[in-house]
């Protein structure tokens, strides 16, 4: 167990109740109750079971305001209801309902004190202030009155021994053999709370906000010992020597795992923007994401071989709302199922039907130990796009050497996240013509294009806390900088807008009745504060619609740049309908043409796409 609290350290810090004396006689809101003749789920004529050929089993659920699902062994454990909350055990092949009970209090199936072994489970019940043991049919087995001191909600070790909760001043373990309560550490957060138990009960996961900052820690059990502490929510499970980590890195989610005294490993899917879970069957994980908002696209990753075995692709728009394995390895995902008009359990049954031999599985990289092999290729590739068009593309510790007073730049390090953002640069930059570039580029002593993790504003600039994208001179250089993920492609069109005003400012007047194309007695915020407390009103509604968004009020030039931005994406056809946001298109369109010397182009570019009659058209 030494060697796992080390390994958890070493792979984690890389990133008012009045009872007290324990009793076991009470009653449930509702007895649980147990059908006569069980009732299976399994619908057998399915068209999804049809078109995966039998890789998925359906079964319908006829509980409204399903809430969630979880493994209890061989079964599983339906969470429904809105106020009060039903829990229902499903059992068998065809999923009978074996069991069921009424709590009278909504309880999350996400709650950090939910326990749930193979045969029972505890939480604590906040009307009663008592945490509650059920057995395997979901009976009441005893309850433990709340210590006085309770803050948030108290966590009951597998052994049924020990009570850990945090009170105001510390985190604190009942031992309710011997009734002592022990000090496991003094901490004193504006908020704080247990939010899980791990490695056979020797660490605890707690949860707390520090100067407003969300924060997870993790404590030895036996004497307080921090051994880890992060910023952001971490999700942790731990099974004998092994542990399984996700917790969130700039815009994708580090997904670590290890044994042993073994470096620890992380998972890189081949979908970085998927959602990803480790299993609870040994060394695997599933992840689920809509690929340019089409079917439900699923995969599943043998972590001992760091393949991914299997992909599925599944009829419909809706994501899982919870996945859940038992101990038999059967993995099942609750949807809600759009042509039953009901929630839905689906099973699948994963076959090896994929000839993927990509390894995506390998060390696990941090800011300073990162992959400089990897971050060599990429500086390699941005050099390339570059060139390309005239500019500078800069990445990793490049593209924060250079900083404006008001905005701090994060480093992004990670190379696949890196490559993707460089990929998907290339492909937005594809759609100007070079000219374009190389003239805007003309007017600094260079462009450059930088990629960073994150930007967050300086306090005493009185910039907004977190932007996606900037743009800024130093010298006579010009940079339009990226926060990587999925509002990157938003913010390039954005922020290189504004760099390529300064070319049409110079050689076009399309602009300077702009004010003229508002509603009458409109005006600009010309203050970023100002226009976020802003009533955007009428100004954003139906066929008077004259903006794109509260922001775009803010001044002229973001009111261009959002037009811009928009107008360069797949999708908006409707946002651009009204008279008011047609004539803006049309001028900003002709400012480009003429600064840009495209007047005679018989091409409709892409920031045209949404003309009712197209510039090329018109100049004829």
């Amino acid at each position: 167990m030494k060697h796992l609290l080390a390994l958890l350290a070493l792979c984690l810090l890389l990133c008012g109740c009045a009872s007290e004396a324990p009793t076991t006689e009470t009653t449930l809101p509702s007895a649980p109750t147990t059908p006569t003749a069980p009732v299976g789920l399994y619908d057998p004529g399915s068209h999804l079971e049809d078109a995966t050929q039998g890789a998925l089993r359906v079964y319908p659920l006829n509980q409204s305001a399903v809430t969630g699902m979880r493994a209890m062994g061989n079964s599983l454990l339906i969470f429904s209801g809105v106020e009060e909350t039903t829990l229902t055990l499903l059992t068998g092949e065809d999923l009978y309902i074996t069991a069921s009970v009424t709590l009278d209090f909504f309880l999350d199936s996400e709650d950090p004190s939910l326990r749930i072994g193979d045969r029972e489970l505890s939480y604590y019940d906040p009307i009663r202030c008592q945490t509650v043991v059920l057995d395997g049919k979901l009976r009441e087995v005893s309850h433990i009155a709340a210590p006085g001191d309770l803050i948030g909600s108290p966590i009951l070790s597998d052994d049924r021994n020990t009570l850990y909760y945090c009170t105001s001043s510390a985190v604190r373990a009942w031992d309710l053999e011997t009734g002592i309560r022990r000090c496991v550490k003094e901490m004193a957060y504006s908020q704080q709370t247990v939010t899980g138990l791990h490695a056979g009960g020797t660490v605890l996961q707690c949860q707390v906000v520090d100067g407003g900052q969300l924060r997870t820690l993790l404590l030895s059990t036996e004497n307080g010992m921090q051994l880890s502490a992060m910023d952001g929510v971490m999700t942790l499970s731990t099974e004998g020597s092994r542990y399984y980590a996700s917790f969130p890195t700039g815009s994708v989610q580090a997904l670590v795992f290890g044994s042993g005294d073994a470096s620890p490993q992380a998972l890189t899917p081949a979908d970085l923007t998927a959602s990803c879970l480790f299993l609870e069957i040994p060394n695997a994980a599933i992840t689920y994401s809509h690929p340019d908002n089409g079917d439900l696209q699923l995969a599943y990753y043998d972590l001992s071989s760091g393949q991914r075995r299997s992909a599925l692709t599944v009829e419909t728009q809706q994501s899982p709302t919870a996945i859940a394995d038992t101990i038999d390895g059967k993995i099942y995902l609750l949807i809600y199922a759009d042509d039953l008009d009901c929630y839905t359990i689906l099973r699948w049954d994963v076959r090896d039907n994929l000839q993927d031999n990509i390894n995506y599985t390998g060390t696990y990289y941090t800011a300073s130990a990162p992959d400089y092999s990897g971050l060599a290729r990429c500086r390699d590739y941005a050099a390339q796009i570059g060139s390309q068009y005239g500019i500078e593309i800069l990445v990793w510790e490049d593209a924060t050497a250079v900083q404006p007073w008001d905005y701090d730049f994060e480093t992004e390090y990670l190379v696949p996240v890196i490559q993707q953002e460089l990929e998907q640069l290339e492909q937005q930059l594809s759609q100007y013509p070079i000219s374009v570039l190389e003239d805007t580029a003309s007017h600094f002593t260079s462009l450059k294009i930088c990629i960073v993790r994150q930007l967050t504003g300086t306090a005493e600039s009185g910039s907004l806390d977190t932007a996606t994208g900037l743009q800024f001179l130093d010298g006579t250089d010009a940079y339009v900088v990226l926060a990587a993920g999925k509002y990157a492609e938003h913010a390039l069109y954005h922020e290189l807008f504004h760099v390529m005003e300064t070319h049409i400012l110079n050689e076009s007047i399309a602009f300077d009745q702009w004010n003229a194309l508002n509603p009458s007695g409109f005006e600009y915020d010309y203050d970023y504060q100002a226009n976020a407390q802003r009533d955007a009103g009428v100004y954003l509604r139906g066929e008077n619609q004259a903006f794109i968004d509260t922001y775009s009020m803010s001044f002229p030039k973001e009111d261009r740049a959002r037009i811009m931005e928009y107008a360069m994406l797949p999708g908006n056809q409707e946002l651009f309908r009204s008279e008011v946001l047609q004539k803006k298109l049309l001028t900003l369109c002709q400012g480009i043409r003429e600064a840009y010397g495209l007047k005679k182009s018989e091409e409709v570019y892409v920031w045209e796409q949404y003309l009712e009659k197209s510039l090329a058209y018109n100049s004829k």
